[in-house]
């Protein structure tokens, strides 16, 4: 399943067959993964597996631009990553995917992270999951886009996220757990789609 986020860039899926090429930190990161362990190549070997079997498929999306990554996304089902019990706001819920993080180098950040975000969306639905959640910040206002997206982040931005129809289930301080529900979103791929970029089309565009 792959999409554009420009004339030359492209979504793949992350897979243990594409991992290898991640950016270094991210690929034996068990961060999400383990409820200690930072990066452990045993482990997210390990880790694979058990994805494997639970049939998650991919568990990501990758942007590249030619050998360049621009960014990627983490996600599956909640249970593959027990660090999210230990989160503040958290745990996640059982019936549930889970976002757990998103890493963006391309200068054009918002760009690349709403289209990891979209693509990500469309391939849980399309599995048959029912529901998405994630954990976000609320950031103040004067945060400007460059610190909102790009780098590496855990925590979502929660205006962005509501912006797609995320609502609360619970917060923690400035931490959120945020859900959408997907099962009774469009079917098909490209109507989801749609109805997400029309949201954030009507959000409202925020400064900086």
């Amino acid at each position: 399943m792959t999409g554009q986020t420009g004339t030359s860039s492209r979504i793949e899926p992350l897979t243990d067959a594409s991992r290898e090429s991640a950016p270094l930190p991210c690929v034996d990161c068990v961060f999400w993964q383990e409820r200690r362990a930072l990066s452990d190549a045993r482990k997210k070997r390990r880790w694979v597996e058990r994805a494997r079997r639970l049939g998650a498929g991919s568990w990501g999306r990758m942007a590249r631009d030619g050998d360049t990554v621009d960014g990627l996304i983490q996600y599956g089902p909640a249970e593959l990553f027990p660090r999210a019990d230990l989160m503040a706001a958290g745990p996640p819920s059982r019936d549930a995917a889970l976002l757990t993080c998103m890493l963006v180098f391309s200068d054009d950040s918002v760009d690349t992270a709403e289209h990891l975000t979209l693509e990500a969306l469309a391939d849980l639905k399309a599995s048959g999951t029912r529901a998405v959640e994630a954990f976000a910040i609320g950031f103040a206002e004067e945060v400007v886009d460059e610190d909102r997206f790009r780098s590496h982040h855990t925590l979502f931005d929660r205006e962005f996220l509501e912006s797609l129809g995320f609502t609360p289930v619970r917060a923690h301080g400035q931490v959120a757990l945020m859900r959408l529900e997907l099962g009774d979103a469009p079917s098909g791929r490209a109507p989801l789609l749609e109805r997400l970029r029309g949201r954030l089309r009507r959000a409202r565009p925020r400064a900086g």
